[in-house]
């Protein structure tokens, strides 16, 4: 018995790769290619196109008109930090030039459809670490200029010889609040929020994304073992956070919140259970402008 017929294919046969552009929504002359490994089902970046139905009884009953309005890129992206594309992927959502996003040229290989993701921007990025599933996870929410047909990608565009199959992982954390260590940190959720603008419809996709205001948070649920997140609630006082992710290979990423304004939580305590607490701050900037700020080693 035969398969069906046409390009169907399975999840292995999907690709991604970034370069960073020079002018937004346009790849550059000589692009500058990093292959990034999507977790799961975890590329959700795609072209819509809301029609125009004018809401009239012109032409009777049948709806008979509809005019293509504006061609509209969103989605969701998940990978891991993997050591080699981590910087990428953080200066994606992190990097500002006199208070601009940088945009990227994103191509996704998928044998039925190809395609071309133009000047991709970081709306959110989310970077989750859980005790439970022992990982991180980096998940953005994306907007595009525009998604076009990209025929000649194939799978033999994509290398994967210099990535290490194991990405940085929350079982190898060293996590500290207010400089000092804590081990009772089930999750935590590193928020960053870019509020990106859209311009208006220009020729058929949106004029210009622009990054407003950056918001970075932190939630956080830990073994309840401690006073210090309280008495700042409290005073209104400041703490800070650190988390340094160690690698098998001997590679380190570290994530830093110098200045965070606690806001609330709650505890509990079942019978029967540890006490545990949920944390939420927000963060502030320190004597040097830096709400968030990241160093990551690969000298080894």
């Amino acid at each position: 018995m035969t398969g069906p017929a046409g390009k169907w294919h399975g999840a292995r046969e999907r690709h991604l790769r970034i370069c960073r552009e020079e002018s937004w929504g346009c790849c550059p002359e000589e692009p500058s290619w990093s292959v990034v490994p999507v977790f799961g089902d975890g590329y959700k970046l795609k072209a819509a196109n809301p029609h125009f139905r004018p809401a009239t009884q012109f032409g009777g009953w049948k709806r008979s008109v509809h005019i293509s309005h504006l061609q509209i890129v969103t989605g969701r992206f998940v990978t891991l930090p993997w050591p080699q594309v981590t910087g990428l992927l953080l200066e994606m959502a992190l990097d500002r030039e006199a208070g601009a996003l940088p945009s990227y040229c994103m191509d996704y290989c998928t044998p039925a459809d190809p395609r071309r993701h133009l000047g991709v921007m970081v709306d959110d990025l989310d970077v989750i670490a859980s005790a439970a599933g022992r990982d991180v996870e980096f998940r953005f929410a994306l907007q595009a200029a525009a998604e076009e047909a990209n025929a000649g990608l194939t799978e033999n565009d994509f290398d994967y010889s210099g990535i290490s199959p194991v990405p940085f992982m929350f079982d190898r954390a060293a996590l500290k609040l207010d400089g000092t260590p804590v081990t009772g940190v089930e999750q935590f959720t590193l928020r960053v929020k870019n509020s990106l603008a859209e311009g208006p419809n220009r020729g058929g996709t949106v004029a210009f994304l622009l990054a407003g205001q950056r918001a970075v948070s932190l939630e956080m649920r830990k073994l309840d073992d401690g006073d210090a997140f309280n008495a700042a609630v409290r005073t209104g006082g400041v703490i800070g956070f650190e988390a340094t992710l160690l690698h098998p290979e001997g590679y380190c990423l570290c994530l830093e919140l110098p200045v965070l304004h606690p806001e609330g939580g709650e505890e509990d305590a079942e019978p029967g259970r540890l006490a545990r607490a949920s944390l939420r701050m927000e963060a502030g900037t320190d004597g040097e402008g830096n709400d968030i700020s990241y160093t990551l080693d690969l000298g080894a």
